[in-house]
């Protein structure tokens, strides 16, 4: 008797709580609230951005091109010898204008007596196809971070498993007789949720923490040069 008194004396659960789940289960299924993203909408990025191609097309070869014409630079050059001295305007190749700082000579890079090979600094030959050590002659750090990476281009893979890895050479990003780099429209910046704001001409540094820690120093070591001068 006691436990079917105690059984009897449930109350029944109210028909509404049952309602109210029914009705957010098909909120959430119906969706009838589209989400918006906080993130904006990917910036649209040109073709030439993930191009591959080299800047320039250099040829890697002491070829000279003239009309239906090939020839090796030294068939010339044999026949029709230089001046030992350089630094005068020329008579043939008037499509290159030398542009180059203080190296105004011509024998400061090609090889006097070979010109299918360029010249290092004790005189001897450097193959044409190897054009970047002409210029660590005169740009070593630069060389240094070429070689490391950190400074012009390179095509393929990172992961060296996965493929070939190539660093493109000085000539085939810049003139060698005219070498400054030529501007470059820069690819649209990263928008994500995690980087905030992009506006760097706003940021006052009020929220970077090693900022306000300097700054703080700077303040403490200005009250202290002002008490001691009390």
């Amino acid at each position: 008797m006691s436990g079917g008194g105690e059984s009897g004396g449930q109350k029944p659960q109210p028909l509404w709580v049952a309602g109210v789940l029914l009705a957010t289960a098909a909120f959430l299924v119906l969706g009838p609230l589209a989400f918006r993203s906080p993130v904006g909408e990917p910036a649209a990025v040109a073709d030439w951005v993930t191009d591959t191609t080299p800047v320039r097309s250099p040829a890697m070869a002491p070829l000279f091109k003239t009309r239906v014409y090939t020839f090796k630079c030294s068939e010339c050059h044999k026949v029709l010898p230089s001046p030992p001295e350089t630094l005068r305007t020329l008579t043939q190749h008037t499509d290159i204008k030398l542009q180059h700082g203080i190296n105004t000579r011509c024998f400061n890079c090609h090889h006097p007596k070979n010109r299918d090979a360029f010249i290092d600094d004790l005189g001897d030959e450097i193959p044409w196809d190897q054009p970047q050590l002409v210029c660590a002659k005169c740009h070593g750090p630069v060389y240094r971070d070429w070689q490391h990476g950190s400074h012009g281009r390179s095509n393929g893979y990172w992961d060296a498993e996965q493929g070939e890895q190539t660093r493109r050479k000085c000539i085939e990003c810049h003139d060698p007789h005219h070498p400054p780099f030529q501007r470059m429209q820069p690819a649209p910046g990263p928008s994500t949720l995690r980087m905030g704001p992009q506006d760097v001409a706003s940021d006052d540094h009020s929220h970077n923490p090693l900022m306000i820690s300097q700054q703080s120093n700077d303040d403490r070591a200005g009250n202290g040069e002002s008490e001691g001068g009390h």
